[in-house]
C-alpha cells in the first residue's frame, strides 16, 4: 500500500457502530405510534369519541359503561298518560315493570363510529341515533287497558251507538269517545305504547289506528259529515221560509253498528208532512195583521159545520221531501223553491198571507170593507148569521170562487115536511164557501149594521143593500181572500 494512503490504527471503526445504531430510532417511534394507535382503538371500543352527541346529550369521552347505567334508568318512575279513543289510562313503569336496555342502547351508538379511524374521527362530530328498547311485563299493560274497552263496549250496548254521534257545539259528527273504545285493538295500543316508552314520553294520544275498524270509521265519518255540508235554504214563492241546517239533517242521518251510512227517507217525508207542512201551511190557521184604518185584527177558524177555512198557502210536503233528501245526498248547499199544492198571495208567518187585497168581514162590527194596496175600494154595512140558531157567518180566511149577478135563486136544504128552509131570489151572488155561504144582496131587509144579527140574521151568508152589493160586484174578483173575523 502506498505511504500516502496508510490510515492510523483506531480512526474508523467507531463510525461504522454508529451508523448500524441508527435504524433503531424509527423502529422504536413505529412500535411507540402503533402502540399508540392500538391504545386508542382499546380505548374507543369502550368509550365514546370527542365530539359526540347522542339524543341531545353530549356524551364526548363518557365511558360506554356510564352512558348504558345511565339508560338504562331512564325509564325509573316513568308515568305515562294514554288518552284518545276512549281511554284514559295512567300507565306507570312500577305497574308494568318496565325497564330499558342501556348496555344495547350504548354499544349500538358506539358501534357507528370506526374506532379504527380514530386518528381521523377525534377530529370530527357526529350524532349517531340509537334506540333503547323498552321492555315490561305485557300482560299487565293489557291489564290497565282492557277494562275501559270492557266498559266501553257495555255502554255501547246499552246506547245501541256506532261510536259516532253529532256534536250540536262544533256542527259536525265526531268519535263518540265513551263508546268508540269497544273497536280499539290491544296489541296496536301495546306497540304505539312500546314506542313512547322509548321515547320517554309522558302523554300518548292514540288515534284511528288503534282501532280494527279505524279505516270503516273514518269512511263513516267522512260520508255523515258530507251530507251536512247540504245545507239548504227553502223558498215559498219566492221568499225565504225554511233553513235546513246541519242540526236538522244530523237528525235524518243512520249509522248502523256495521258503521254503513245512510239518510233516513221515512223520516224526512215524515217532517215534510208534518213539520214544515205544520209550519208553512196557512189554511185554516190563526193570522193576526193591522188593517189599513189601524184596528188590530186576529181570524181563526169557527164553524165546524162549513169545515176549514180554504185561503192559504199548502206545500207539498212528500215533493218537498223528496228534494230534500236529494239535495242532501249530493252534499252541496243548495236553494229549493217548495212544491205547493196551493198558493196565496204572500208568505206573512202567522199574518196576512193574503197581501194588501182583500175584504175584510167584521162580524162585531157587522161593517164589511174591500182593501187594496192600503186604499179603501168599498164598505157598507152587513148582516152576518145569526148566533142564536147556529148560523153563524163562518169565520176564517175564505176566497171568491165565482160571481154571478141576475135572478139568482138561493135555496136552502128540504124540511121534514119536504118544503125548503129557504127560497129567496137576489140579483147579486159572490159565494165564498163552496156555494153555500157568499156576499148577496138581500131585497127583503131595508136596514143593516147594527145588532140586527142577533135577531134578525141570516143563515150564514152576508147580506147587504142592493146598491153595496152592486158596488161590491163592481169592483171584486174572483180569487179575492175573504177574512171573517169578530
Amino acid at each position: 500500500m502506498p505511504s500516502h494512503m496508510t490510515s492510523k490504527p483506531g480512526t474508523s471503526a467507531p463510525k461504522r457502530g454508529r451508523r448500524r445504531r441508527l435504524w433503531i430510532v424509527p423502529v422504536v417511534l413505529v412500535v411507540l405510534l402503533a402502540a399508540a394507535y392500538l391504545g386508542g382503538v382499546a380505548a374507543f371500543n369502550v368509550v365514546f369519541m370527542p365530539g359526540t352527541t347522542l339524543d341531545g346529550t353530549d356524551v364526548s369521552l363518557r365511558p360506554v359503561s356510564e352512558v348504558a347505567a345511565e339508560k338504562g334508568a331512564s325509564l325509573d318512575g316513568l308515568e305515562t298518560h294514554v288518552t284518545g279513543d276512549g281511554l284514559d289510562v295512567l300507565v306507570r313503569a312500577s305497574d308494568i315493570d318496565l325497564t330499558c336496555d342501556g348496555e344495547a342502547y350504548a354499544r349500538s351508538a358506539l358501534a357507528q363510529v370506526n374506532a379504527w379511524a380514530w386518528p381521523y374521527e377525534i377530529f370530527q362530530t357526529r350524532q349517531p341515533s340509537a334506540e333503547a328498547g323498552a321492555t315490561f311485563d305485557r300482560d299487565k299493560l293489557v291489564a290497565l287497558i282492557q277494562p275501559t274497552i270492557d266498559e266501553s263496549a257495555a255502554l255501547a250496548a246499552e246506547q245501541g251507538g256506532s261510536g259516532i254521534s253529532y256534536n250540536a257545539e262544533s256542527g259536525a259528527f265526531e268519535l263518540n269517545e265513551g263508546t268508540v273504545a269497544r273497536h280499539i285493538n290491544v296489541d296496536s295500543v301495546v306497540d304505539v305504547l312500546e314506542q313512547a316508552f322509548s321515547e320517554r314520553r309522558d302523554e300518548v294520544v292514540i288515534g284511528e289506528e288503534c282501532l280494527d275498524v279505524g279505516d270503516s270509521l273514518t269512511t263513516a265519518l267522512d260520508t255523515a259529515n258530507s251530507y251536512l255540508a247540504a245545507t239548504l235554504t227553502l223558498n215559498l214563492g219566492g221568499s225565504h221560509a225554511y233553513d235546513v241546517t246541519a242540526e236538522k239533517i244530523a237528525g235524518w242521518v243512520v249509522i248502523a253498528d256495521d258503521l254503513s251510512v245512510s239518510l233516513d227517507t221515512a223520516a224526512i217525508d215524515e217532517w215534510g208532512h208534518g213539520e214544515l207542512s205544520d209550519k208553512l201551511d196557512t189554511v185554516g190557521t190563526e193570522r193576526t195583521y193591522t188593517r189599513p184604518d189601524g184596528k188590530a185584527c186576529t181570524v181563526n177558524d169557527g164553524a165546524a159545520a162549513f169545515g176549514r177555512s180554504t185561503y192559504g198557502w199548502i206545500i207539498d210536503g212528500g215533493a218537498t221531501a223528496e228534494q230534500v233528501a236529494a239535495a242532501i245526498q249530493a252534499g252541496q248547499p243548495a236553494t229549493i223553491e217548495i212544491p205547493t199544492l196551493q198558493t196565496a198571495a204572500a208568505v206573512a208567518d202567522g199574518g196576512a198571507d193574503w197581501g194588501t187585497r182583500w175584504i175584510d168581514v167584521d162580524i162585531s162590527e157587522q161593517q164589511a170593507y174591500l182593501y187594496d194596496n192600503g186604499e179603501l175600494l168599498w164598505s157598507a154595512p152587513i148582516t152576518t148569521g145569526q148566533p142564536n140558531l147556529g148560523n153563524d157567518t163562518p169565520s176564517g180566511v175564505w176566497y171568491i170562487n165565482n160571481m154571478q149577478s141576475g135572478d139568482i135563486n138561493l135555496r136552502g136544504p128540504e124540511t121534514e115536511d119536504g118544503t125548503l128552509e129557504w127560497d129567496s131570489h137576489v140579483q147579486f151572488w159572490l159565494p165564498f164557501v163552496g156555494n153555500i155561504v157568499g156576499f148577496h144582496n138581500a131585497p127583503w131587509q131595508s136596514v143593516y149594521g147594527g145588532q140586527i144579527y142577533l135577531w134578525n140574521g141570516s143563515h150564514g151568508c152576508v147580506r147587504m143593500s142592493y146598491d153595496d152589493a152592486q158596488a161590491l160586484y163592481a169592483v171584486a174578483k174572483v180569487g179575492d181572500a175573504v177574512v171573517v173575523h169578530s
